[in-house]
Protein backbone atom coordinates (compact mmCIF):
# COMPACT_ATOMS: atom_id res chain seq x y z
CA UNK A 1 0.00 0.00 0.00
CA UNK A 2 1.30 3.63 -0.77
CA UNK A 3 2.23 5.59 2.32
CA UNK A 4 -0.36 8.72 2.33
CA UNK A 5 2.65 11.26 1.42
CA UNK A 6 3.43 9.46 -1.63
CA UNK A 7 1.28 11.74 -4.71
CA UNK A 8 3.32 9.47 -7.08
CA UNK A 9 2.44 5.70 -7.83
CA UNK A 10 2.60 3.60 -10.67
CA UNK A 11 0.52 0.12 -10.60
CA UNK A 12 -0.60 -2.69 -12.56
CA UNK A 13 -4.21 -4.18 -12.75
CA UNK A 14 -3.95 -8.21 -13.85
CA UNK A 15 -6.88 -8.89 -16.29
CA UNK A 16 -8.40 -12.02 -17.44
CA UNK A 17 -10.23 -12.12 -20.34
CA UNK A 18 -13.87 -13.43 -19.97
CA UNK A 19 -14.58 -12.80 -23.76
CA UNK A 20 -13.23 -13.36 -26.77
CA UNK A 21 -12.50 -10.53 -28.86
CA UNK A 22 -10.19 -7.49 -30.31
CA UNK A 23 -8.98 -4.95 -28.61
CA UNK A 24 -8.49 -1.94 -31.19
CA UNK A 25 -5.44 0.01 -31.50
CA UNK A 26 -7.25 3.09 -30.92
CA UNK A 27 -8.58 1.62 -27.65
CA UNK A 28 -7.65 3.90 -25.14
CA UNK A 29 -11.17 6.23 -24.80
CA UNK A 30 -12.47 2.68 -23.89
CA UNK A 31 -9.67 1.76 -21.36
CA UNK A 32 -10.23 5.43 -20.06
CA UNK A 33 -14.04 4.99 -19.90
CA UNK A 34 -13.01 1.58 -18.00
CA UNK A 35 -10.94 3.18 -15.32
CA UNK A 36 -12.96 5.93 -15.07
CA UNK A 37 -16.15 3.59 -14.46
CA UNK A 38 -14.17 1.68 -11.65
CA UNK A 39 -13.28 5.27 -9.70
CA UNK A 40 -17.14 5.59 -10.37
CA UNK A 41 -18.07 2.68 -8.23
CA UNK A 42 -15.50 3.67 -5.67
CA UNK A 43 -15.99 7.71 -5.38
CA UNK A 44 -18.98 9.35 -7.46
CA UNK A 45 -17.69 12.58 -6.39
CA UNK A 46 -14.01 11.83 -7.90
CA UNK A 47 -15.20 10.47 -10.75
CA UNK A 48 -17.70 13.27 -11.86
CA UNK A 49 -14.52 16.31 -10.90
CA UNK A 50 -12.17 13.47 -13.48
CA UNK A 51 -15.16 14.27 -16.44
CA UNK A 52 -15.22 18.00 -16.32
CA UNK A 53 -13.73 19.69 -19.19
CA UNK A 54 -10.61 21.57 -19.12
CA UNK A 55 -9.30 19.23 -16.48
CA UNK A 56 -5.50 18.69 -15.92
CA UNK A 57 -6.50 14.82 -15.22
CA UNK A 58 -3.76 13.21 -12.56
CA UNK A 59 -3.37 10.48 -13.87
CA UNK A 60 -2.29 8.06 -17.03
CA UNK A 61 -2.85 4.55 -18.40
CA UNK A 62 -1.89 1.77 -20.58
CA UNK A 63 -2.46 -1.33 -21.66
CA UNK A 64 -0.41 -4.27 -21.61
CA UNK A 65 0.08 -7.09 -23.64
CA UNK A 66 -0.34 -10.81 -22.09
CA UNK A 67 3.15 -11.24 -21.74
CA UNK A 68 3.38 -14.97 -21.31
CA UNK A 69 1.17 -16.42 -23.83
CA UNK A 70 3.06 -14.14 -26.63
CA UNK A 71 6.95 -12.87 -26.51
CA UNK A 72 6.89 -8.65 -25.70
CA UNK A 73 9.49 -6.77 -27.07
CA UNK A 74 11.81 -5.38 -25.14
CA UNK A 75 11.13 -3.69 -22.18
CA UNK A 76 7.60 -4.32 -22.55
CA UNK A 77 5.77 -2.65 -25.36
CA UNK A 78 1.84 -1.92 -25.05
CA UNK A 79 -1.54 -2.84 -26.72
CA UNK A 80 -1.18 0.36 -28.55
CA UNK A 81 -0.14 -0.13 -32.37
CA UNK A 82 -1.22 -0.62 -35.74
CA UNK A 83 -3.05 -3.40 -35.65
CA UNK A 84 -6.08 -4.93 -33.67
CA UNK A 85 -5.18 -7.53 -30.66
CA UNK A 86 -6.81 -10.75 -30.66
CA UNK A 87 -7.71 -11.87 -27.12
CA UNK A 88 -9.23 -14.84 -26.09
CA UNK A 89 -10.95 -15.70 -22.88
CA UNK A 90 -8.54 -16.64 -19.96
CA UNK A 91 -5.82 -14.40 -21.80
CA UNK A 92 -4.28 -12.00 -19.30
CA UNK A 93 -3.60 -8.17 -20.18
CA UNK A 94 -2.24 -5.67 -17.81
CA UNK A 95 -4.04 -2.61 -17.05
CA UNK A 96 -0.80 0.60 -16.42
CA UNK A 97 -2.43 3.58 -13.87
CA UNK A 98 -0.32 5.89 -12.95
CA UNK A 99 -1.48 8.36 -10.14
CA UNK A 100 -0.10 12.46 -10.01
CA UNK A 101 -2.57 13.04 -6.71
CA UNK A 102 -3.16 10.95 -4.26
CA UNK A 103 -6.76 11.92 -4.05
CA UNK A 104 -7.28 9.42 -7.16
CA UNK A 105 -4.97 6.29 -5.29
CA UNK A 106 -6.78 6.31 -2.39
CA UNK A 107 -10.44 6.20 -3.83
CA UNK A 108 -9.90 3.02 -6.31
CA UNK A 109 -7.57 1.01 -4.74
CA UNK A 110 -9.28 0.51 -1.20
CA UNK A 111 -12.25 0.13 -2.92
CA UNK A 112 -10.55 -2.88 -5.19
CA UNK A 113 -9.45 -4.72 -2.13
CA UNK A 114 -12.17 -4.39 0.09
CA UNK A 115 -14.36 -5.78 -2.76
CA UNK A 116 -15.93 -9.46 -1.26
CA UNK A 117 -16.23 -10.63 -5.43
CA UNK A 118 -13.89 -10.63 -8.14
CA UNK A 119 -14.56 -7.21 -9.44
CA UNK A 120 -15.07 -7.07 -13.39
CA UNK A 121 -13.79 -4.18 -16.34
CA UNK A 122 -15.51 -3.78 -19.34
CA UNK A 123 -13.06 -2.64 -22.15
CA UNK A 124 -15.13 -1.66 -25.52
CA UNK A 125 -17.17 -5.09 -26.24
CA UNK A 126 -14.84 -7.03 -24.12
CA UNK A 127 -15.42 -8.25 -20.14
CA UNK A 128 -12.40 -8.77 -17.80
CA UNK A 129 -12.28 -10.20 -14.68
CA UNK A 130 -9.60 -8.36 -12.06
CA UNK A 131 -7.57 -10.74 -10.52
CA UNK A 132 -4.96 -8.31 -8.41
CA UNK A 133 -3.03 -5.77 -8.41
CA UNK A 134 0.52 -4.82 -8.16
CA UNK A 135 1.88 -1.92 -6.24
CA UNK A 136 5.38 -3.06 -6.17
CA UNK A 137 8.45 -4.86 -8.34
CA UNK A 138 7.76 -7.67 -7.35
CA UNK A 139 6.07 -10.67 -8.80
CA UNK A 140 5.67 -8.88 -11.96
CA UNK A 141 6.05 -10.62 -15.00
CA UNK A 142 9.72 -9.71 -16.28
CA UNK A 143 8.66 -8.31 -19.42
CA UNK A 144 6.85 -5.34 -17.27
CA UNK A 145 9.96 -4.78 -14.63
CA UNK A 146 10.50 -1.10 -14.22
CA UNK A 147 6.90 -0.07 -14.53
CA UNK A 148 5.30 -0.27 -11.07
CA UNK A 149 6.98 2.49 -8.49
CA UNK A 150 5.89 4.79 -6.49
CA UNK A 151 7.35 8.21 -5.06
CA UNK A 152 6.57 11.79 -4.12
CA UNK A 153 7.15 14.74 -5.43
CA UNK A 154 9.60 15.27 -1.96
CA UNK A 155 11.27 12.58 -3.09
CA UNK A 156 12.37 13.41 -6.53
CA UNK A 157 12.72 17.28 -6.04
CA UNK A 158 16.01 15.89 -4.13
CA UNK A 159 17.61 17.26 -7.40
CA UNK A 160 20.25 15.06 -7.55
CA UNK A 161 23.52 15.62 -9.85
CA UNK A 162 22.42 15.55 -13.90
CA UNK A 163 23.76 12.66 -15.48
CA UNK A 164 25.74 13.19 -18.94
CA UNK A 165 23.04 10.69 -20.81
CA UNK A 166 19.20 9.98 -20.45
CA UNK A 167 17.70 7.06 -22.31
CA UNK A 168 14.01 7.18 -22.54
CA UNK A 169 11.72 4.48 -23.72
CA UNK A 170 7.90 5.49 -25.34
CA UNK A 171 6.30 2.66 -25.00
CA UNK A 172 3.34 3.81 -26.63
CA UNK A 173 2.89 6.31 -29.56
CA UNK A 174 3.42 9.42 -28.66
CA UNK A 175 3.61 12.73 -30.29
CA UNK A 176 3.79 16.51 -28.75
CA UNK A 177 1.40 18.78 -29.69
CA UNK A 178 1.83 22.35 -31.03
CA UNK A 179 -1.45 24.01 -30.92
CA UNK A 180 -4.39 23.79 -33.06
CA UNK A 181 -3.76 25.11 -36.75
CA UNK A 182 -6.22 25.98 -40.10
CA UNK A 183 -5.47 22.86 -41.12
CA UNK A 184 -5.79 20.93 -38.00
CA UNK A 185 -3.78 19.90 -35.06
CA UNK A 186 0.23 19.94 -35.79
CA UNK A 187 1.53 16.95 -33.65
CA UNK A 188 5.23 16.52 -33.50
CA UNK A 189 6.66 13.03 -34.17
CA UNK A 190 10.61 12.87 -33.29
CA UNK A 191 11.51 13.13 -29.09
CA UNK A 192 13.18 15.94 -29.51
CA UNK A 193 14.87 16.58 -26.19
CA UNK A 194 13.77 20.11 -25.60
CA UNK A 195 10.30 18.80 -26.45
CA UNK A 196 10.47 16.23 -24.24
CA UNK A 197 11.53 17.94 -20.99
CA UNK A 198 9.50 20.47 -21.39
CA UNK A 199 6.28 18.23 -21.43
CA UNK A 200 8.04 17.01 -18.00
CA UNK A 201 8.13 20.00 -16.72
CA UNK A 202 4.19 21.15 -17.42
CA UNK A 203 3.21 18.23 -15.52
CA UNK A 204 5.49 18.64 -13.09
CA UNK A 205 4.43 22.67 -12.33
CA UNK A 206 0.59 20.68 -12.79
CA UNK A 207 0.42 18.71 -10.11
CA UNK A 208 3.97 19.37 -7.72
CA UNK A 209 3.25 21.28 -4.47
CA UNK A 210 4.15 25.29 -5.06
CA UNK A 211 6.81 24.85 -3.04
CA UNK A 212 8.73 22.51 -4.77
CA UNK A 213 7.37 23.67 -8.60
CA UNK A 214 9.99 25.05 -10.94
CA UNK A 215 8.80 28.46 -10.60
CA UNK A 216 9.87 28.67 -6.72
CA UNK A 217 13.15 27.86 -8.49
CA UNK A 218 13.04 30.81 -10.40
CA UNK A 219 12.68 28.51 -13.79
CA UNK A 220 9.53 27.44 -16.18
CA UNK A 221 9.37 24.62 -18.45
CA UNK A 222 10.18 26.83 -21.52
CA UNK A 223 12.92 27.84 -19.64
CA UNK A 224 14.49 24.14 -19.15
CA UNK A 225 13.27 23.57 -23.14
CA UNK A 226 15.29 26.04 -24.23
CA UNK A 227 18.16 25.06 -22.31
CA UNK A 228 18.19 21.44 -23.80
CA UNK A 229 17.72 23.03 -26.88
CA UNK A 230 21.21 24.44 -26.58
CA UNK A 231 22.75 21.44 -24.33
CA UNK A 232 21.23 18.20 -24.89
CA UNK A 233 22.07 16.69 -28.49
CA UNK A 234 20.71 13.22 -29.71
CA UNK A 235 23.72 9.64 -29.54
CA UNK A 236 21.04 6.68 -30.73
CA UNK A 237 17.68 6.13 -31.26
CA UNK A 238 15.52 3.11 -32.43
CA UNK A 239 12.15 4.73 -33.11
CA UNK A 240 9.37 3.99 -35.55
CA UNK A 241 6.40 5.73 -36.21
CA UNK A 242 2.41 4.05 -35.82
CA UNK A 243 -0.86 5.16 -36.44
CA UNK A 244 -3.96 4.64 -34.63
CA UNK A 245 -5.87 4.14 -37.45
CA UNK A 246 -9.06 2.98 -35.27
CA UNK A 247 -9.50 6.86 -33.98
CA UNK A 248 -12.21 8.93 -35.14
CA UNK A 249 -9.78 10.86 -36.69
CA UNK A 250 -6.49 8.76 -36.41
CA UNK A 251 -3.59 9.73 -34.47
CA UNK A 252 0.41 9.37 -35.49
CA UNK A 253 3.09 8.37 -33.35
CA UNK A 254 6.21 6.94 -32.91
CA UNK A 255 7.51 4.50 -30.24
CA UNK A 256 11.04 2.94 -29.18
CA UNK A 257 14.50 4.45 -27.53
CA UNK A 258 16.11 7.16 -27.90
CA UNK A 259 19.77 8.42 -25.83
CA UNK A 260 19.94 12.49 -24.91
CA UNK A 261 23.84 13.40 -24.13
CA UNK A 262 24.19 16.63 -21.91
CA UNK A 263 26.85 18.61 -23.53
CA UNK A 264 26.64 22.01 -21.02
CA UNK A 265 27.76 21.99 -17.81
CA UNK A 266 25.98 19.52 -15.00
CA UNK A 267 25.95 22.05 -12.28
CA UNK A 268 23.73 24.26 -14.46
CA UNK A 269 20.14 25.25 -12.72
CA UNK A 270 18.28 24.05 -15.49
CA UNK A 271 20.32 20.95 -15.89
CA UNK A 272 19.81 20.20 -11.74
CA UNK A 273 16.05 19.40 -12.35
CA UNK A 274 16.95 16.62 -15.55
CA UNK A 275 17.20 13.62 -13.12
CA UNK A 276 14.44 14.38 -11.19
CA UNK A 277 12.19 15.45 -14.77
CA UNK A 278 13.56 12.44 -16.20
CA UNK A 279 12.31 9.62 -13.43
CA UNK A 280 9.24 11.70 -13.04
CA UNK A 281 9.08 10.62 -16.41
CA UNK A 282 7.39 6.91 -15.43
CA UNK A 283 4.37 8.69 -13.44
CA UNK A 284 3.48 11.53 -15.83
CA UNK A 285 4.24 9.88 -19.53
CA UNK A 286 5.25 12.20 -22.29
CA UNK A 287 3.24 14.45 -25.12
CA UNK A 288 -0.69 14.39 -26.02
CA UNK A 289 -3.16 12.16 -24.69
CA UNK A 290 -1.21 10.36 -21.68
CA UNK A 291 -5.03 9.92 -20.53
CA UNK A 292 -5.74 7.60 -23.60
CA UNK A 293 -2.88 5.28 -23.39
CA UNK A 294 -0.18 7.71 -25.23
CA UNK A 295 3.23 8.64 -24.06
CA UNK A 296 4.06 6.29 -22.11
CA UNK A 297 7.34 6.76 -21.04
CA UNK A 298 10.07 5.70 -18.56
CA UNK A 299 13.94 6.77 -18.27
CA UNK A 300 15.52 3.24 -18.44
CA UNK A 301 18.82 4.23 -17.30
CA UNK A 302 18.30 5.73 -13.96
CA UNK A 303 18.90 3.44 -10.94
CA UNK A 304 16.37 0.47 -10.14
CA UNK A 305 15.32 2.82 -6.81
CA UNK A 306 12.75 4.55 -7.98
CA UNK A 307 10.78 1.27 -7.43
CA UNK A 308 10.68 1.75 -4.00
CA UNK A 309 9.73 -1.05 -1.80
Amino acid sequence: MCRPHDELCSMLLCLHSLTRGQISAGSGPHVQAAFLDIVRQADPALAARLHEPNLRRPYTLGLFKDTAAAPCPPRGHLIYGQQAFEIKPGQICWLRITTLDYSVFSSFVPYLMALGTTPQVRIGQLYFAISHLLLTPVAQPEALAGWTARSSFAELATLEPARRRYCFHFASPTAFSRGQKAWGKLLKLFPEPADVFESLGRQWENFAPTELSLSAAGLSPHCIATWCEDNLSISQYHLETCHLSAHKFGLPGFQGTITYEVKGQLDATQACWLTTLARFALFSGAGYKTTMGMGQTRCIDLPAYIALE
